[in-house]
């Protein structure tokens, strides 16, 4: 099985696709050092898409035989678990296409480093007579793809992946944000004789979910109860 690799400089957008929002720019990759980039997406539901097409020919690829088509993942999913990040694979019949989903777990990637995902996703090339079609799609989330440094797999196979995370998030890390995700903005108002008081829902969790929203509320009347007697 042979690897091939995500090369920056040979994509472009979709002309097919209005609404793209696609731009190549540099990152701080998986090793912390500048990276040629695609990022793509936005946070509405338009679609977009780059591909790159790679000729069917001695010492590129050749139709019906094995491949790994390796690259650096980053982001690609939202809080709602409504995205879509994909990429296809099509030859000559584009409806006879291969799509894997990159978000949600669907494809394994091979490990995970600095909220980077290191994927190289096996395929059996289409058949094709001039090119096979290589596509990046994304809807409802940015999506940051990148190189691998070297064009080399067997130098990752010492890297030493992520701890798991502790708690399970909403959607993966995503470098558009400072600390990894959103902060969560909702917060749950008490109302007791014409009061408000606002937890979030994180003290709330760490109170014990609806328990913990009575004892607050408890605990707010009591307060109001002595202001008062002290008045």
């Amino acid at each position: 099985m042979a690897d091939l690799f995500f090369c920056p400089e040979r994509w472009e957008p979709d002309s097919m696709i209005s609404t793209n929002a696609a731009s190549q720019i540099q990152v701080r990759g998986f090793s912390g050092k500048t990276a040629e980039a695609w990022q793509i997406g936005d946070w509405s539901t338009d679609w977009t898409a780059i591909i790159s097409r790679i000729p069917i020919e001695a010492g590129w690829l050749e139709s019906d035989m094995q491949y790994r088509f390796c690259f650096w993942l980053n982001g690609g999913e939202n809080s709602r678990g409504d995205e879509a990040c994909m990429l296809e694979i099509y030859g000559d019949d584009d409806e006879e296409r291969l799509c894997f989903r990159l978000n949600r777990n669907h494809t394994k990637p091979v490990l995970e480093k600095n909220h980077w995902l290191l994927f190289a996703v096996p395929f059996t090339a289409p058949r094709a007579t001039e090119h096979l079609t290589f596509r990046f799609v994304q809807a409802g989330a940015v999506c940051t793809i990148a190189g691998i440094p070297g064009m080399d797999m067997s130098a990752y196979e010492s890297l030493l992946p992520d701890e798991p995370a502790d708690e399970p998030h909403p959607q993966r890390h995503n470098i558009v944000f400072p600390q990894g995700w959103p902060e969560e903005q909702q917060k749950v108002v008490l109302k007791a004789r014409g009061r408000e008081l606002e937890l979030s829902k994180k003290t709330l969790k760490l109170a014990g979910g609806a328990a913990g929203a009575a004892a607050a509320l408890l605990l707010l009347v009591r307060h109001w109860k002595k202001k008062n007697r002290r008045g």
